[in-house]
């Protein structure tokens, strides 16, 4: 008799969290929502989200996006939310990863901040950002090779990257220069070799004969047709003026 008692209840334990699992919690009204002017176009795009996922709870896309816009209006820890729900509806929406690599490292996650940008990078090969970010925070822990490792991968990628509009946290790194030193020798060979193009007279060659341009003469043999000459003794004498 225990042994039923104790499989019904955890049957019904199962139960409740699948129930809890599959409820939209967009369902109801958010704290959010109280805080939106609709004359505002931020909180008009939030609340249009906000209905979007209310329809579809489990598109990772719109969860990326409102937590975009609710950082936008300065409700991190919301946003940070919805960063998690974005990756945990589709782990390999890196843009999403990213962006709570982000938030985590602004609150001081750092642990938690690195395993998402490395999340990022695995998603996304190459990610510049995210190299950026992971270099940012290993030189805060004083681990310099590896962080120099980082901004040479970055700039390498994406060179934008070396503009203060572009990244305005290149302002927080001393290591800089150092990474643009690792860089150097393959930046310098890849600037240095300039590649020589097909001689003009091998394409020319090469080019099957109904394709081929039509043969012109040299400039020298060029004769441009000038006005016809015409003999004096031939010309018709003009009309004699009406008497």
């Amino acid at each position: 008799m225990k042994k039923v008692v104790v499989l019904v209840a955890a049957a019904l334990t199962l139960a409740g969290c699948a129930s809890h699992k599959n409820q939209n919690p967009y369902e109801k009204t958010l704290f959010i929502e109280q805080f939106l002017n609709p004359n505002d176009p931020l909180d008009a795009q939030i609340q249009q989200t906000i209905s979007g996922l209310r329809a579809n709870p489990h598109s990772a896309p719109l969860h990326n996006e409102l937590g975009q816009l609710l950082r936008e209006k300065g409700f991190p820890k919301d946003s940070e939310v919805e960063f998690e729900r974005a990756v945990n509806a589709d782990p390999t929406l890196y843009s999403a990863w990213y962006n709570l690599g982000l938030v985590r490292e602004a609150r001081g996650d750092y642990p938690g901040a690195k395993f998402a940008f490395e999340r990022s990078i695995h998603y996304r090969k190459g990610h510049s950002e995210a190299l950026f970010q992971l270099g940012l925070m290993e030189e805060q822990r004083h681990a310099s090779d590896a962080a120099i490792s980082y901004y040479a991968k970055a700039f390498a990628i994406n060179p934008s990257l070396l503009d203060v509009r572009v990244n305005p946290r290149i302002l927080d790194s001393q290591l800089i220069g150092m990474a643009l030193l690792k860089l150097y020798p393959t930046g310098h060979a890849k600037d240095s070799t300039i590649f020589e193009p097909t001689p003009g007279d091998y394409v020319q060659r090469n080019v099957p004969a109904e394709q081929a341009p039509s043969p012109q003469p040299p400039a020298s043999q060029i004769v441009t047709p000038s006005a016809p000459l015409t003999n004096p003794s031939q010309q018709t004498p003009p009309p004699k003026p009406p008497l």
